[in-house]
């Protein structure tokens, strides 16, 4: 037997069988033979051994492989005793279950049955599909076909066809609204055949259809004739408002007569004229009665004695004198509240039921205006209506439409124009108020741009012809007012005059004022041409008169009256100097008053003056006097203070207007320090040079002057005065 050496714990022996000097049997030929045929079949399986785990736990443990397979395969039997006990044990659930299985192939066999007999009905039903896309191909081709056809014929039926209804209706209905729908379709039909009568001109329908709808066409025009004549015919009566029949009947109905300029031209025709006859003579009526009314409302403003140089005595002047005066605040040269007329924002009229209740009376102006807003109001109403009513639309959108609105508008208004020119001339004929003839060409300058504004290119003869009326007219005037100022001017002048301001300086600068008012905005050559020329013969006229007296002092207060009254005027309506009216009578003005600061200085100050005047002339200053510089410093020590009141009251009286008066003594006193300045200057440099001549000054005392500062102090005092 081979024995084992033993090996302790953990450690293992290179060599695990020894054999020493022991025969070996069979059995342990076999045994040996196994175990070879085991060492090769390990060997054979290392390489499978290396890779599980628990073989290789066994043999790092070192067990031997035998006793282990007997172990194995003694475990391997209890298994499969238990196996078999456990397989007893459940053989009935086991029975059951091979039972169900079974069952189970019964139906899998019948479903596999029914799908089969499913896919053989959906291949019939592909089938059938594949047959139903080949016929449905086919009738989508022919549905197409019909409709392309359809669509064709359609468009041919609806250009031809008319129903029963719509011919009945044409024939023998009643001309209203319904009649209009049936006359715009039979206009379809007719505008049909001749777009395409030529390309189906083969087709019987076209060859049926032509005639009749012509016949048909003849009818309806005869119909639309006969009302619209009618209708027209009631715009005769004065009672009629034509702007409402012309809103609710025309303007509803005036497809009527475009159906009749387009297919009837000859009752197209026949309807313009008839409506142009009667609404010439429907206006003109209106008109000429609201001509008739205005113009006994109206007030006269101006005659021909209403001039800027008329003559006028015995009455109180403006500061209360006897003088000629104006005659009126509210008189013709003064402009006041007449400009409210041309208040672009008041749209009414003068309306004459209301205004002869009331007994109101206008200057003419307001009854030009009122008969201006009817007529560009009813001139705007009227050429919309012809705009639409009797050029059709497609006339409308060329030029040619817009020449046959104004060619049809010039008939129908032409007269009532003529009322309007006649009523103006018949004003301007006795007219001699300049304003209200200048209103009224800036009243014909708004509604010219007010018709521009609505775009309404009516009435441009009329504006024309009324400013042909009214430019001469308004020259005329202002002519007539110019000469009138000649004719003064020509008088011999008074030799007493009255420093105040005459009624004429009053009325001139009055209406200058107010035709500077009336020329803002406008700048017209015409009226600033006419005003330089005015302004040049009022001018001449002041100087004139200033020039007749023999007191010189007097004629310089005129003047300066005068020029001051006319400026306060102009700044009091707002204008400055950037106005030519206003600058050159300010130049006017300045140069009088340096004029009257001289003479009021030479009146009080005379000596002083000369003495200053005549010692600069001298050229060796030793050569004055010193009795006569005693003499002059003498008087002016003396007199000063109170000559200097004297002043200060002498233009208290002669000026009224506190500006003015201020501006003057400033002026006067101021040239007072100047020469006294520089006679001081003549004093200094006379007695400076005492010491050097032997004739300077002989034995007599010199007196000394009053400082300059001494009388610019006293001339403080009466720099409030005003």
């Amino acid at each position: 037997m081979p024995q084992e050496r033993p090996t302790g714990g953990n450690e293992q022996s290179n060599t695990d069988l020894v054999f020493e000097g022991f025969d070996i049997t069979t059995d342990q030929a076999e045994d040996r033979l196994v175990t070879q045929k085991q060492q090769q079949d390990q060997d054979q399986l290392l390489p499978d051994i290396d890779n599980d785990e628990l073989v290789k736990r066994i043999l790092t443990k070192g067990v031997d492989l035998r006793l282990y397979a007997r172990e194995i395969e003694s475990e391997l039997h209890a298994l499969e005793d238990e196996q078999l006990a456990n397989y007893e044990d459940n053989e009935s659930a086991l029975l059951e279950l091979d039972s169900e299985i079974r069952g189970c192939d019964e139906v899998l066999e019948n479903m596999e049955r029914l799908l089969v007999n499913f896919k053989s009905s959906l291949g019939n039903i592909n089938d059938e599909i594949q047959t139903l896309q080949s016929d449905s191909l086919s009738m989508s081709i022919r549905l197409k076909n019909r409709i392309v056809a359809e669509k064709q014929l359609g468009k041919i039926i609806q250009g031809v066809v008319l129903s029963p209804h719509t011919v009945e209706t044409i024939c023998n209905g009643e001309v209203n609204e319904k009649y209009l729908e049936c006359l715009i379709e039979v206009n379809k039909k007719i505008a049909y055949l001749r777009v395409h009568g030529k390309q189906h001109r083969r087709l019987k329908a076209f060859q049926e259809m032509q005639p009749e709808l012509e016949r048909l066409c003849f009818k309806a025009s005869s119909k639309v004739r006969d009302f619209l004549l009618a209708k027209i015919n009631d715009l005769r009566a004065l009672s009629t408002n034509a702007h409402i029949l012309q809103g609710s009947v025309f303007h509803k109905y005036r497809f009527f007569n475009h159906f009749l300029i387009e297919r009837h031209p000859e009752a197209a025709v026949e309807v313009r004229d008839t409506y142009i006859h009667i609404m010439r003579q429907y206006y003109l009526d209106h008109f000429e009665t609201y001509q008739r009314g205005l113009m006994k409302l109206e007030r006269p403003v101006a005659d021909k004695t209403d001039i800027i140089g008329m003559e006028e005595s015995n009455k109180l002047s403006l500061f209360g004198s006897a003088k000629p005066t104006a005659r009126d605040k509210n008189n013709v040269f003064n402009l006041g509240a007449r400009a409210s007329v041309l208040d672009a924002g008041d749209p009414r009229a003068i309306v004459l039921s209301i205004a002869s209740d009331t007994n109101e009376r206008h200057p003419f102006e307001a009854l030009f205006r009122s008969y201006n807003l009817a007529l560009a109001d009813n001139a705007t109403s009227e050429y919309e209506f012809i705009l639409q009513f009797f050029v059709s639309p497609k006339a409308r959108q060329k030029i040619t439409g817009s020449d046959m609105a104004r060619m049809v508008f010039g008939h129908i208004f032409e007269p009532s124009t003529r009322v309007g020119e006649q009523f103006l001339k018949g004003y301007l004929e006795g007219a001699h108020d300049a304003l209200g003839v200048l209103l009224c060409v800036r009243l014909v300058s708004q509604m010219a741009s007010e018709l521009q504004r609505r775009r309404v290119p009516v009435l441009e003869t009329y504006v024309n012809s009324v400013n042909m009326q009214l430019w001469p007219r308004f020259q005329a005037i202002l002519d007539g007012h110019i000469e009138s100022i000649k004719r003064l001017s020509s008088y011999r002048p008074k030799s007493k005059i009255d420093t105040q301001p005459p009624a004429t300086v009053r009325r001139y600068v009055e209406l200058a004022a107010s035709l500077l008012r009336l020329n803002q905005g406008y700048n017209t050559h015409v009226v600033a041409l006419s005003l330089a020329r005015l302004r040049a013969e009022v001018q001449a006229y002041i100087a004139h008169t200033a020039s007749g007296s023999s007191d010189k002092h007097a004629s310089l207060v005129f003047l300066v009256n005068s020029y001051d009254l006319i400026l306060t005027v102009l700044y009091e309506n707002g204008f400055t100097e950037r106005e030519e009216e206003v600058s050159s009578w300010k130049q006017e003005l300045s140069a009088t008053v340096l004029e009257y600061a001289e003479v009021e200085l030479e009146k009080h100050f005379g000596y002083l003056k000369q003495f200053v005047v005549d010692a600069e002339q001298q050229s060796d200053i030793g050569q004055i006097s010193p009795e006569i510089l005693n003499h002059v410093v003498g008087m002016f020590n003396a007199e000063w203070r109170s000559k200097i009141a004297a002043i200060n009251s002498s233009i208290i009286q002669s000026f009224s207007n506190f500006r003015t008066g201020t501006e003057i003594l400033h002026a006067v006193l101021g040239q007072l320090i100047i020469y006294y300045t520089r006679f001081h200057s003549l004093y200094d440099k006379r007695f400076a040079r005492r010491s050097g001549n032997s004739n300077g000054g002989g034995g007599s005392a010199i007196s000394q002057p009053v400082g300059v500062q001494n009388v610019m102090v006293e001339i403080k005092k009466y720099r409030n005065n005003f």
